[in-house]
């Protein structure tokens, strides 16, 4: 394995040097036939985003870049929607289509996609509960099915915060629990903050001991939400398992009327009073008759409260474009404003009147112009970072990284049944520890790190990934190749590995260059081997672009 590891470097680094980000023309070969998308198709578009956004290129001096080519932008839907890279199968399909209303059409069959909600489950278990390091009273598990069928439903989102926020009984039984008690230790300061953070865009936590040295938030802001988190409990319940031993089986949470305030020790050493009190200074009740969190989810959801919508506006239009109108995308407030104010104000109405539809706030993203432009930076903008002229470089995230790699190789096809599922868990906590960073934030530049280049170049997720072996995604490959190829044998093995790594077909120079490499060496499936490995360690494969 180490003499074929050293050749394949050698091979593999002269490959790559033919991998470059822009997208020629495609070189067609023999393909799998497409199999056909959806067709239906709301024509869900709002002209004034691309209006709001087309002003303000024209008063900074700025023009946008080119429309992203369709295999750029197939890529680009696939990562954000499901998470994931298309198969080749998916990709054909998409790319053949000729039909000027195909992108559009695309982002519908996206969202009717099963993958939609388990990828937005995932990007929310992440923000709400983080990566790593959960407290033991935690079942991630159950809020990412929580989560799941939420996204799966299309719940409105007012909805879905209000649960979380008020969320009681049992957390196995109601995922939303375990948001509240992932941040309810040491008197609830963390979920005092996550929850201002995550449903208001605003960041109170430095108040906690001090008022804001450059926003209007004081010490009593904070202390005034974290009241309302008095009188939670919580109860651990045990049952036996089948050995008879008695275990933790879930825990229980619910409120008990409380009549308590917040205490904390001001600057100038007095001590601080706190009853409930919400961010624009409505107060509740002092005493027993209110339940608490339920007047904090009430204050928080409510249509007048037009934070809570501009902050779910804000946060999908990052994730989408790699940057929020405010960034970071929870630090709303006069010290920070946002790039584009009218445009966040109009789309925060928007959200708001469609009942806080995820799906549709979703469309007017993607059928804009601006989200449809390539990530290629041309004169007249490459000094923009905030304007949106042209597609920020997104690095994946772990999970987008790791579920894209299972789909282009169909590596967790090896093995069965449990043993499956135990190896794809173990793989997937590798790539988080190697890949992810501070829990829930997001990253706006690509980080690579030694670890991380070791494990994409050596790790055994990599060497399952590109090996040959008998059934594997390669060893297929070429005996499709053999047996369907009417023409060129090399050019439908090259036209595929692309398609399933970097969901385009190869350049002409691409084509030319991998098809003398495959008739030179009489070893076709190591060489096959060689050029998978390069274009998965490429930037164009890890880069959302």
């Amino acid at each position: 394995m180490k003499l074929r590891r050293h050749r394949r470097s050698t091979l593999a680094i002269a490959l790559s040097a033919l991998i470059v980000l822009a997208v020629s023309p495609p070189s067609r070969a023999e393909d799998p036939k497409p199999s056909p998308t959806s067709t239906r198709t709301t024509g869900a578009r709002l002209d004034f985003v691309d209006a709001m956004l087309k002003e303000s290129w024209d008063e900074n001096n700025v023009k946008p870049s080119k429309r992203a080519s369709d295999e750029e932008f197939l890529r680009r839907a696939y990562l954000d929607v499901l998470g994931r890279t298309p198969n080749i199968t998916e990709a054909n399909a998409f790319l053949r289509i000729k039909d000027a209303d195909k992108r559009p059409k695309l982002v519908e069959y996206l969202l009717a996609n099963p993958d939609y909600s388990k990828n937005f489950a995932t990007l929310w278990k992440v923000v709400l509960l983080g990566r790593k390091n959960q407290p033991r009273e935690v079942d991630a598990g159950a809020m990412t099915a929580w989560l799941r069928r939420q996204f799966a439903e299309n719940r409105p989102w007012n909805e879905m915060a209000n649960e979380m926020i008020t969320a009681k009984g049992s957390n196995k039984e109601n995922g939303a629990v375990n948001f509240t008690l992932a941040h309810m230790a040491d008197g609830a300061i963390n979920l005092t903050s996550i929850t201002t953070r995550v449903f208001l865009g605003q960041q109170i936590q430095c108040t906690q001991c001090h008022d804001h040295p450059s926003n209007d938030w004081k010490q009593a802001d904070f202390w005034g939400i974290n009241a309302f988190y008095k009188g939670m409990k919580r109860d651990e319940i045990r049952t036996a398992n089948a050995a008879g031993t008695e275990v933790v089986d879930h825990y229980e949470l619910y409120d008990e009327p409380s009549d308590r305030y917040s205490s904390y020790e001001r600057r100038d050493a007095r001590l601080g009073i706190a009853f409930p009190t919400f961010l624009d200074g409505r107060k509740i009740s002092q005493n027993k008759d209110v339940n608490r969190r339920e007047a904090l989810g009430k204050f928080i959801t409510e249509p007048a409260n037009d934070n809570f919508s501009k902050a779910y506006v804000n946060r999908m239009w990052g994730h989408f474009f790699g940057r929020g109108f405010v960034q970071p995308v929870d630090d709303f407030g006069t010290h920070n404003p946002p790039s584009h104010p009218e445009l966040l104000d109009k789309l925060g109405q928007q959200f708001k009147e469609s009942g806080y539809d995820t799906k549709a706030l979703v469309r007017w993203i993607m059928n804009s112009d601006a989200y449809n432009l390539t990530s290629s930076a041309i004169k007249e903008n490459e000094k923009d970072e905030t304007l949106f002229t042209h597609m920020n470089l997104k690095p994946m995230t772990p999970e987008q990284l790791f579920d894209s790699l299972i789909v282009a190789t169909a590596a967790h096809k090896a093995g069965g049944g449990e043993d499956t599922s135990r190896r794809r868990d173990a793989w997937l906590g590798q790539f988080v520890t190697a890949f992810a960073n501070d829990d829930g934030e997001e990253s706006l530049s690509f980080q690579g790190t030694i670890p991380q280049a070791l494990m994409m170049m050596n790790g055994e997720l990599m060497e399952k990934a590109v090996g040959g072996r008998s059934g594997s995604f390669l060893a297929d490959l070429l005996e499709q190749a053999r047996l369907k190829a009417k023409g060129s044998v090399e050019a439908y093995v090259v036209n595929n590995i692309y398609l399933a790594a970097l969901s385009r077909y190869p350049t002409t120079g691409e084509l030319g260059v991998a098809r003398r490499y495959l008739m030179s060496n009489p070893d076709t499936i190591y060489v096959m081997e060689d050029m998978f490995w390069a274009l998965l360690n490429s930037n164009e494969f890890v880069l959302n672009r």
